[in-house]
């Protein structure tokens, strides 16, 4: 917002002070001959008008997500031999491709401004606003004292027009550098037919720095890189297979336990949504350090206690403790046995709490009717637990999605497995494959878990207008990553499955994995 509004301030005033005398745009109106220099109110009007655009740009901007950059998944080849490489697009046919949608916003998001704008100058902040106004500018020029008043915004018509032309214009600026910054984001890593990596002095070496960074771009775009090399580089794919000489192991090792480690973060994030009390292995060890270390042998043979000791409590100082304390003396006074033959008292008392809990009772079920009636309006749209957003929250990950990085990171797998049976000349790769199997196979398991455990909250509204059988179809973000999962689980039990048994994994094991990479996404959702 900060931004927004220093942009469309500095936008406002080149276009002011360039603007001829014939639209009236200084900063002062010089009148009649016979009168005083007047603080003209057309430039203070365009100048709110263009801070009101930038308020409901920064509106329109997080609702419709402008940040948004959608690095691409690639899926598992089933011949990465005959890959053809993934060029560039071309930025100007994208953003012609997208000049519809750019022209639309740029035009709702002008009309909410005159609207909203109009309504909050005139009937809001115009005169409260102009004093301050008023007050700065008597530094600058010599203005008259009984004229403190806003002195109108005539012709308004033409005014009006500079303001919907001028607004659209920055609006459609804002909406194009958004585009081309996300378009130009969203670029494969390749340069020249190439990977990125290769004109680095160790291409491999800079692709596992890129998969370990912190920053979440750079991540992304070196798990893309990683798995375009992967589907359709197939000499520098050889390399990964051949990198043995590593401090902290074989570059294939480093590249299984990084992509393996994304896989085990879902698992995790599901562990914890089915059950709260889940706490993942490195949280378990965190705590198992922290706790104390008795270096005092116990003296005392009875331990201390520790529930709550009774005090004189709290001073009573709101209207309502002053209350609840004169009520709380009455029931002891009447609940003391040597009152017992005042058991009307208790009586009174007693019908008194029951019409008071029928009081909470009704207002709480009238509130919860309003609530829900609200939520039920357009208004209370932010308020709705989505189906879609919570299962995409717990499957992808928060704050930011990680789809690209999990299906990245499978499709990588699948690859380099499928590819190790004809290019890994040392026979490296084979030992991760038993972990990659399970590790797929206990994913797919959770993840099926997870969509069948799931209920519709009461706010769905667009949720629950669907069936049962469709309402759990439309989780988009779950079923890319089950299917990425599932395709390449397919895969390398298609091609690596003979050679399985001699790698440790047992027959159960197996038989479970072709189990779950058999079953499509229609019996996945189905309980």
């Amino acid at each position: 917002m900060g931004f927004y509004v220093v942009s469309a301030w500095f936008y406002g005033e080149v276009y002011i002070w360039s603007r001829p005398a014939a639209d009236r745009l200084g900063f002062t109106d010089q009148g009649k001959n016979y009168e005083r220099i007047r603080l003209n109110e057309r430039p203070f009007f365009l100048r709110f008008m263009f801070v009101v655009l930038a308020f409901v740009q920064t509106c329109v901007h997080l609702w419709r997500d402008f940040d948004k950059i959608q690095i691409p998944i690639m899926k598992p080849n089933t011949d990465p031999a005959n890959a053809t490489v993934n060029t560039s697009p071309d930025l100007r046919k994208a953003l012609i491709q997208r000049s519809v949608n750019m022209f639309k916003w740029a035009s709702g998001t002008v009309s909410l401004t005159i609207v909203f704008g109009s309504i909050l100058y005139f009937f809001g902040f115009r005169h409260f606003l102009w004093e301050y106004y008023y007050y700065f500018a008597s530094y600058l020029v010599s203005l008259s004292r009984t004229r403190t008043s806003p002195v109108g915004l005539p012709p308004f018509f033409s005014l009006l027009l500079q303001c919907v032309i001028e607004g659209f214009l920055l609006s459609l600026l804002w909406q194009v550098t958004n585009q081309t910054f996300n378009l130009y984001m969203e670029r494969p890593p390749v340069k020249k037919g190439k990977p990125i990596t290769d004109d680095s002095k160790d291409p491999n070496g800079s692709l596992l720095n890129g998969m370990k960074s912190k920053k979440a771009t750079t991540k992304a775009v070196a798990f893309l890189e990683l798995a375009m090399i992967t589907d359709q580089f197939s000499e520098r794919r050889k390399t990964l297979f051949g990198d043995l000489e590593r401090r902290k192991g074989t570059t294939s090792q480093q590249i299984t336990e990084i992509c393996l480690a994304e896989i085990r973060l879902l698992i995790e994030r599901i562990n914890c949504a089915l059950d709260p009390k889940f706490r993942p292995a490195s949280e378990a060890i965190k705590e198992s350090n922290t706790q104390a270390i008795a270096l005092v042998p116990r003296i005392a043979t009875q331990p201390l206690k520790t529930t709550p000791i009774k005090g004189p409590g709290d001073p009573l100082v709101t209207r309502t403790d002053k209350i609840g304390a004169f009520v709380a003396d009455i029931a002891k006074s009447h609940s003391s046995p040597e009152n017992g033959s005042t058991a009307y008292g208790r009586k009174a008392i007693k019908n008194a709490q029951e019409k008071a809990e029928e009081a909470v009772n009704a207002t709480e079920v009238k509130v919860s009717g309003l609530f829900a009636n609200f939520v039920s309006s357009p208004l209370g749209a932010p308020f709705r637990n989505s189906l879609r957003r919570t299962a995409s929250l717990v499957v992808t990950g928060a704050p930011y999605s990680r789809i690209s990085l999990i299906c990245n990171a499978v499709t990588a797998l699948t690859n380099l497995t499928i590819s190790s049976l004809t290019e890994d000349d040392y026979g490296k790769w084979q030992k991760g494959v038993p972990d990659i199997v399970r590790v797929f196979t206990i994913a797919l398991t959770k993840i099926d878990e997870y969509v069948a455990e799931l209920e519709v909250h009461w706010s769905d509204i667009e949720t629950l207008k669907k069936s049962p059988e469709e309402q759990k179809k439309g989780l988009k973000e779950v079923d890319k990553v089950r299917e990425c999962l599932r395709s390449g689980l397919e895969m390398i039990m298609r091609r690596y499955g003979e050679y399985l048994s001699g790698l440790g994994v047992s027959s159960l094991e197996r038989q479970e994995a072709k189990k779950i990479a058999s079953r499509g996404p229609e019996m996945a959702v189905v309980r």
